[in-house]
Parts: structure tokens; C-alpha cells; sequence
């Protein structure tokens, strides 16, 4: 454990006191809370260490671009239609 002394916008820190005490229902856990946002926020360095002792290369970021134009192509009609379709068949069956 470390002690750390950070300067912060007052109304922020009362916000952010505010939201801890909403959630817990005491201050006891603010500690907690800041420890929980440092470790999202540096969770992707994280991620990238535990890639590199599986030696798993990491090239940067992959983009949404990236991903679409990589994901499979869909062959035949969208399931909205399908579904539609079903229950309009079930429909009609219902009404014979």
C-alpha cells in the first residue's frame, strides 16, 4: 500500500464523495473506489503484459473500420424478416 496526496477540484472530490457514500452507504470505501478507477484505467497495459508472457504479439488498436470489414458477410435475409415471417404464418394458422 501507498499513500498518495493529489490535488483535486474540490466540487469534483465532493461529487465523487457523494457517489461513494450513494453506493456503500459510508466513506469507509473511498480508497477502494479511487484504487478501482486507477486499475480500469490502466487495465489495458494490463492486458497487453499478460499477451506478451503468453507470447502473444499485440500490435496496437484495432479499429471499427477493422472489424467490419474482417467480420463475416451474412448469407440470406436479415432474422428481423424471418422472425416476422413465423409469426404472420402463426398468425394466419391461428385464424383458420
Amino acid at each position: 500500500m501507498t499513500k498518495v496526496s493529489v490535488y483535486l477540484d474540490e466540487e469534483l472530490w465532493t461529487r465523487f464523495k457523494q457517489d461513494v457514500l450513494r453506493k456503500h452507504g459510508t466513506l469507509r470505501k473511498l480508497s477502494e473506489e479511487v484504487e478501482s478507477l486507477i486499475r480500469a484505467s490502466v487495465a489495458e497495459y494490463d492486458l497487453r503484459k499478460a499477451f506478451e508472457n503468453m507470447n502473444l504479439k499485440t500490435t496496437g488498436r484495432t479499429s471499427p473500420q477493422e472489424i467490419k470489414k474482417d467480420r463475416p458477410r451474412t448469407r440470406g435475409p436479415p432474422s428481423e424478416l424471418l422472425v416476422r415471417r413465423m409469426r404472420r404464418r402463426r398468425l394466419a394458422e391461428a385464424i383458420r
